[in-house]
């Protein structure tokens, strides 16, 4: 079957050989109606898929992938010129010595195989599933034509129902018969556990009941730590739904989540070690507000701890470093206090603002980000100057470039009045590391007890965050019974 880079791999099986018997891969493949010269070997690696060969047609037709060391077991892909359409095989580890032949235009439908039982089973599998496709788009159109009819609707609905069921015998068969296997591994991580009934007080009790039910037995049916699976289809879409839709988006769940596929992965080098790096990278270029969090966790927690041995001694430290400047400003954080001075050089710390809200902002003048969000900072500035929100201003000026800072308050409305207007020209506070001040403008929302609420979020966007951290905040207060 060719088919573009989206096509079913879920339900593969094999008779397993001997590891012993196989010294190395040895793959010849000929097609039918194929006008190239060239075939690509590829593999998928994770959320990717890579080349691993390219050879030329031999004399005789056939194209042939050989070497003296086995291939990492997964699901492969002969991947056809010009316009990358695939044909699927899986190459467990003692199972790398065979001929396959078929037409380019339909691959299932003529494929010959000679020394693989793993992919012969495979392709009558597939074949079973083309036939159940063609049978579940003949009822689709079916229901399609027939308009407002309720009782063949029904009927065919049935049937549809009647045709998942058959594919999830032939599922189940194949894992009976073949437990312990990397198709039987590969079938089931397609398989969703089967969540339980649960009584409550009401549906919303039940519906969370479920929820906690099926977010805890997630990977019952995915054997994350079998090293085949990091190059197969099915292993990265299950690790990425779980962190990024299963588990609630927020920081605090995800470092949790986080822990949960990692100690699951601690036995498997390579998975690790994949997994490993693609969060910390995920979440150091996460734009989504409060991530930074999860960064921080994977860097100290197996980074900065040696979790991470392959990792050279220089990049290591910019890690744990840039993890060190990002914990202290974390959401939730106590923000770390400053004292600078206002225009008349009198001392101005952060702390000893009094307000239900401090919104500190730090800006350039000659900043050209900080010039378009002027004029939104002095509107929000007149709009929540009577609800308990000062705004704590700190121009980033230096040495003699200082005295900028009062000649463009002026120009920029920034009034006494509106703003506390302060600079540090030496950088005494040390602001610049204790905030990662890298570039301007930076606002930062803080409440009552300097804890940082909110951070690094467009001067346009301040307004309507407010907004909803007032009313959260008043929420919050109710449900504890505060005034």
């Amino acid at each position: 079957m060719t088919a573009r880079f989206s096509v079913f791999f879920a339900m593969l099986l094999f008779t397993v050989f001997s590891a012993e018997a196989q010294k190395g891969y040895n793959i010849r493949v000929k097609l039918d109606n194929y006008g190239e010269n060239e075939l690509v070997l590829g593999f998928h690696y994770g959320d990717k898929q890579y080349v691993k060969d390219t050879v030329e047609a031999d004399a005789d037709g056939y194209f042939t992938f050989k070497a003296d060391t086995l291939l990492p077991c997964g699901v492969y892909l002969l991947v056809l010129k010009p316009d990358n359409a695939f044909i699927q095989l899986l190459l467990p580890e003692a199972d790398q010595d065979f001929t396959m032949q078929t037409d380019a235009k339909d691959a299932v439908g003529k494929m010959k195989l000679k020394g693989s039982d793993e992919n012969k089973v495979f392709y009558e599998y597939l074949t079973f599933l083309n036939k159940m496709r063609v049978e579940a788009d003949t009822i689709k159109a079916k229901l399609a034509r027939i308009g407002g009819n309720e009782a063949d609707s029904l009927r065919l609905v049935a049937e549809s129902g009647e045709l998942d069921k058959q594919v999830r015998k032939y599922q189940a068969d194949l894992i009976a018969r073949n437990p312990a296997t990397l198709t039987a591994k590969i079938i089931k991580s397609s398989i969703e556990p089967e969540v339980p009934e649960f009584e409550g007080a009401d549906a919303k009790e039940v519906q969370m009941k479920k929820y906690y039910w099926y977010r805890a037995h997630y990977f019952d049916n995915v054997d994350v730590a079998d090293p085949c699976l990091l190059r197969s289809p099915v292993l990265h879409p299950k690790v990425d739904t779980y962190i990024n839709k299963v588990v609630p988006q927020h920081p605090d769940s995800i470092r949790i989540a986080l822990d949960v596929v990692i100690e699951k992965l601690k036995n498997t080098p390579e998975t690790y070690k994949f997994y490993l790096i693609h969060f910390l990278n995920a979440f150091a270029k996460s734009t989504i507000v409060g991530m930074d969090a999860c960064y921080v966790h994977l860097a100290q927690r197996y980074y900065c701890n040696g979790g991470a041995p392959w990792v050279k001694q220089e990049d290591l430290e910019k890690i744990c470093d840039n993890a060190r400047r990002l914990e202290p400003i974390l959401i939730g954080k106590i923000a770390p206090n400053i004292v600078v001075k206002d225009r008349n050089d009198k001392p101005s710390a952060l702390w000893d603002v009094d307000a239900d809200y401090t919104v500190l902002y730090f800006w350039a003048p000659d900043c050209s980000h900080c010039k378009k969000s002027a004029p939104h900072m002095v509107e929000f500035a007149n709009k929540y100057k009577d609800r308990g929100v000062k705004i704590f201003a700190v121009c980033t000026a230096v040495t003699d470039k200082g005295p900028d800072c009062w000649k463009e308050i002026e120009d920029k409305g920034f009034s006494d009045f509106l703003f506390l207007n302060t600079y540090d020209p030496y950088i005494q506070s040390r602001y610049k590391t204790l905030y990662d001040v890298q570039s301007t403008p930076q606002i930062f929302v803080l409440d009552r007890k300097h804890e940082i609420l909110m951070k690094r979020i467009g001067a346009e966007k301040l307004g309507e965050i407010m907004e909803d951290i007032i009313r959260f905040q008043e929420e919050k207060k109710g449900a504890k019974g505060e005034k």
